[in-house]
């Protein structure tokens, strides 16, 4: 499924990208932390975006890596972000680094799905340990990614609630900032705990695998499905 549904994630996300790069580019200038919409985009690796300075810090990038990508052309050009106002731009670091990450998990997924598609083609993938002790882990990974991507969403359309026609500043509920601290709080605290059982609870089942009646064969049902092993205890003299 993976090796399948992560490609094609990747090329929803350019459509995707080629929507918003349409609709809002100044959100899509902070993800890239493109400042200059004069010359062709770098795709960076890595950067520090300095609002002050309207400057990328420790820059590692790829020449033209962002217009190729965005307008599919190495020579394309883009808005960045001085062609509006500083009090029109989001906060560029949490877009730039919150994006990302989810491009990098997104790659690293692809990476996975190919990997095991291509041992269970060879007939290893249950025999092969280091790659099942390793991707035990990943399953958090697609939640991470979807936070990622909301926070690039979300922080990215600001200041706009409504892009370019109305400011957050000019929504905003008259709810005391004391009361919306203290709500927030107390939803990181509950989710918190809660996603910290739910971690644990499931990587204990994965850690033992499959035991009891879902490794036995369920006679005229299909093996190993959810409900056969509760329907077989249904029956009488079970």
């Amino acid at each position: 499924m993976i090796a399948v549904l992560a490609p094609l994630q990747l090329f929803i996300g350019d459509q995707h990208g080629l929507n918003t790069l349409k609709h809002q580019p100044i959100k899509v200038a902070a993800m890239e932390a493109h400042w200059d919409g004069a010359k062709p985009g770098d795709f960076h690796l890595f950067a520090w975006p300095d609002e002050k300075n309207e400057v990328n810090r420790f820059a590692i990038s790829i020449p033209r890596g962002s217009s190729l990508i965005l307008t599919h052309d190495p020579n394309g050009l883009f808005p960045g972000l001085k062609s509006v106002p500083p009090d029109q731009r989001p906060p560029i670091a949490p877009v730039f680094f919150a994006f990302r990450i989810m491009l990098g998990i997104g790659v690293l997924m692809i990476a996975t799905g190919l990997l095991g598609a291509f041992l269970w083609w060879r007939g290893k993938l249950f025999d092969t340990r280091w790659y099942l002790q390793i991707v035990q882990y990943f399953w958090p990974l697609g939640f991470v990614a979807v936070l990622c991507g909301w926070i690039t969403t979300e922080v990215g359309r600001q200041p706009w609630i409504a892009y370019g026609i109305l400011r957050t500043a000019d929504a905003i509920s008259p709810v005391s900032a004391a009361s919306v601290l203290t709500t927030l709080i107390l939803f990181v605290i509950v989710y918190g705990v809660v996603f910290t059982m739910g971690i644990y609870y499931i990587n204990r089942l994965i850690e033992r695998g499959p035991q009891g009646r879902a490794i036995q064969p369920s006679g005229g049902d299909t093996p190993n499905r959810p409900l056969a092993a509760a329907h077989e205890a249904m029956q009488p003299g079970s």
